[in-house]
């Protein structure tokens, strides 16, 4: 079996490469791997291997910071009521759960709304300020939402009530109040690639240390704020950010953390997901996230929140069999919209730069997720409108070679609304303007030329012997390499000098072998390939702890 894949080795600099293993005393393997990972210093790839808490950075080099903790500061002292304005997704939800659960320390005045997307669609709508002002509340703090929502806070003013935008997204037009936002630092700030809900810990931590600065606390502890990681970790594996910077600590804390959850939600669920074999991000991404992201795709964010502000773990229970119920009913539609969708298209045209469907009566907050299905399965931009009476809602997911944010926004004239990040992105469309929005991404993108998918391409990160690769140190590294995600994905191994001892078959399609080096040995899986010996002098792969036995595993991409 010969390969048909083109292995490219990575060659790291050769003087950085001496430096990491001479002064950094990382050995060779870790050394090309880490610089190979895109670390330039030794500091840096000591602070990604061993973090610490103190590394998180000060939250106040977001601009607005300063001016936006003092509001709520006032607000608190003062007894003002306080508004929390939450999107619907999972980051959303966590993070308007965590802003209210942290402000409750300090005043009983605090309410929280989550719309339904299902029925309003993204955004921070102003229909619901009267709501707010009925309530009395004079200061509104949106979480993961409202970063263009310009109109709505000036509509807020003037009804004398006080806007704090949170929210990660791209800006396309800055409301004129304190906004809170990762993407007013500079790309290269550890905080630029926050989710909503990190801009919330950054918010919170930020407060914390004003508080305390104004003498607020007294002889009293402050707040304690690490258990907010581990809920903070599901909203930053949910929202696909890349781990890099602040998202690292969060998520490598965060992972841990929940290894003893602090919350009932969090024991909860991950009961509930039967984890035989431990923790894993994969456990975390397939059985977890998508029930929290559920509930919110169908309408019903509520039973999120509820769910994560249970006290004991009955209440949690009881909300969880209402998520799962939730989730299997999307489940059900996901399916049947694929099938819908999928066969409107008869034959992807080599010249095909879009993909375009019209669905009736999709969740609106299932748009986003069968797009972004579409966009892996056929490698192009997908554009998902569900049409409500006058008014569409589309959901779009580009590949990562096209910033459709910068392409939609030459369309706005035909929009009543958009906004969201470059590759995913959301908009508001009257129906007699779909066929001219259609028209005008043809031309829009008619240029834009899309690389085949890369799957014919293997880049590695370091060769090694099979000795090597079960160096102590390597495999503690390889521990805290964990968790995996956007960004930080597990290193890519070319594996020589070993010898096969044996091949097993599982459920007739995977190749379980065990390879050996003298008194050496381990175990590498081939998914949906069955192999002989004669066909392995070479493999590439990459590594990982099995959760049931602790022990260092490979998992095979290509073998020559």
């Amino acid at each position: 079996m010969a390969s048909t894949k083109l292995w490219i080795n990575k060659v790291p600099n050769q003087d950085l490469f001496h430096e990491f293993v001479t002064h950094g005393f990382f050995p060779p393997l870790l050394a090309k791997i880490l610089i190979n990972k895109g670390f330039s210093d030794i500091k840096s790839a000591y602070s990604f291997l061993y973090p610490q808490l103190s590394d998180f950075s000060d939250p106040f080099i977001i601009p607005d910071m300063k001016l936006a903790v003092a509001r709520i500061a006032k607000a608190i002292n003062s007894k003002e009521k306080i508004g929390i304005y939450g999107d619907s997704d999972a980051d959303g939800i966590i993070g308007t759960f965590v802003l209210y659960d942290f402000l409750k320390n300090f005043t009983p005045f605090v309410e929280w709304l989550i719309p339904s997307k299902d029925i309003e669609g993204y955004g921070f709508h102003a229909k619901f300020l009267p709501y707010f002002k009925a309530k009395g509340i004079t200061l509104i703090i949106t979480v993961d939402v409202g970063i263009s929502a310009y109109q709505t806070v000036n509509s807020a003013k003037a009804l004398g009530i006080d806007v704090i935008i949170t929210d990660h997204h791209e800006i396309i037009t800055k409301p004129e109040t304190f906004t809170i936002t990762g993407k007013l630092t500079s790309p290269s700030s550890p905080i630029y690639y926050l989710c909503g809900a990190g801009v919330v810990f950054a918010l919170i931590r930020a407060l914390r240390s004003y508080l305390y600065s104004q003498g607020f606390f007294g002889n009293k502890k402050p707040p304690f704020l690490r258990k907010y990681l581990e809920l903070i970790f599901l909203a930053t594996l949910a929202d696909m950010v890349p781990l890099s910077g602040e998202n690292r600590l969060i998520t490598f804390f965060g992972f841990r953390d929940l290894l003893n959850p602090f919350f009932p939600c969090t024991k909860v669920l991950l009961e509930k997901a039967d984890l035989k074999y431990g923790l894993s991000e994969e456990d975390i991404s397939y059985r977890v996230i998508p029930k929290l992201n559920s509930a919110g795709r169908l309408g019903h964010p509520e039973v999120v929140f509820q769910l994560l502000s249970s006290s004991d773990i009955s209440s949690a229970e009881k909300y969880l069999y209402q998520i799962e119920i939730l989730n299997q009913k999307r489940q059900v539609i996901e399916e049947e919209t694929l099938k819908s969708a999928t066969s409107q298209i008869s034959e992807i045209s080599k010249n095909s730069k879009f993909l375009f469907f019209i669905l009736e009566g999709i969740p609106k907050g299932l748009l986003g997720l069968i797009a972004n299905k579409l966009k892996n399965n056929y490698n192009l931009p997908v554009i998902v409108i569900s049409q409500e009476n006058e008014i569409a809602y589309g959901s779009i997911r580009s590949p990562s070679k096209i910033n459709f944010l910068k392409i939609l926004s030459q369309c706005k004239d035909l929009l009543i609304q958009f906004g969201g990040h470059k590759y995913a992105l959301g908009f508001k469309i009257d129906k007699n303007f779909i066929p001219q929005l259609k028209t005008r991404l043809k031309e829009l993108l008619k240029y834009h030329i899309l690389d085949s998918p890369s799957t014919d391409l293997i880049y590695i990160d370091a060769e090694a012997s099979l000795s090597e690769l079960l160096y102590k140190d390597i495999l503690f590294a390889f521990e805290q390499f964990h968790p995996y995600g956007e960004g930080h994905l597990p290193p890519v191994i070319l594996l020589k000098n070993f010898e096969i001892k044996e091949i097993k078959v599982l459920k007739e399609k995977h190749s379980k072998l065990v390879l050996q080096k003298k008194d050496k040995e381990l175990h590498a899986i081939y998914f949906n390939k069955l192999l002989e010996k004669k066909d392995i002098s070479l493999i590439v792969g990459t590594p990982f702890i099995n959760n049931f036995n602790r022990n260092l595993e490979l998992k095979v991409e290509d073998v020559r």
